[in-house]
């Protein structure tokens, strides 16, 4: 499946090129385990997106929330889609790393932000809801399945994307933080991915695939 052996290592991975210029396997060193990645189809989403957004997750000043906000404006489903992508990013490299199936974690994802506090039966149900709504779009990611990403799509036309985005924001920063606290790189990641991949065909399959 290797075409061309050349591996890069940044921190606790190594990189190696396969076949297809769109896909890349990458080895834990502390694991031992790899898995195969494939960019997210362009019709999709384009690395450049990623990327940035990747940079302002980790950001640590306010500036991100205002970005991401504002290319609501131009394209909203765009922007969520990418963070979805970037979320199962990550659940696939924990993973990678303990062996915890990236579908578990994502389960796991709940909003447990500042408008959530004091909630009522009511309003819980609501953030019991969004936070429903942003598993299904992860899982899209995660499995590049298209019928969950057109159910996570209306979702998202129909409703409110900036509760989208916060919601979806706020489950992003929790999860950087209890996997950073694991041990886990993520920062840069997905520059990593994006310098050691080709753009790929429209359609062109699932971005991950269990690591083993």
């Amino acid at each position: 499946m290797i075409a061309s052996y050349d591996v890069i290592v940044p921190g606790s991975y190594t990189w190696s090129r396969l076949a297809e210029a769109d896909m890349v396997e990458l080895r834990d060193l502390v694991s031992g385990r790899t898995t195969v990645l494939r960019r997210p189809p362009p019709d999709l989403l384009a690395m450049d997106d990623i990327v940035r957004l990747e940079g302002l997750a980790f950001r640590a000043d306010a500036g991100p929330q205002a970005e991401l906000f504002g290319a609501l404006d131009t394209d909203p489903l765009r922007v969520l889609t990418g963070m979805n992508w970037l979320i199962a990013f990550w659940a696939v490299l924990w993973d990678l790393r303990a062996g915890e199936p990236a579908g578990d974690l994502v389960r796991t994802l709940d909003y447990d932000g500042p408008w959530r506090r004091g909630a009522t039966p009511e309003q819980e149900q609501v953030w019991r809801s969004m936070s429903q709504r942003v598993r299904t779009g992860v899982f899209a990611a995660l499995t590049g399945n298209p019928e969950s990403y057109r159910v996570y799509a209306d979702e998202v036309r129909r409703l409110a994307p900036d509760v989208f985005l916060h919601v979806t924001l706020t489950i992003m920063d929790t999860l950087s933080h209890n996997l950073s606290r694991q041990g886990l790189e993520l920062f840069g990641m997905a520059a990593e991915l994006e310098a050691y991949t080709e753009p790929g065909r429209p359609g062109g399959g699932p971005s991950f695939s269990p690591p083993r």
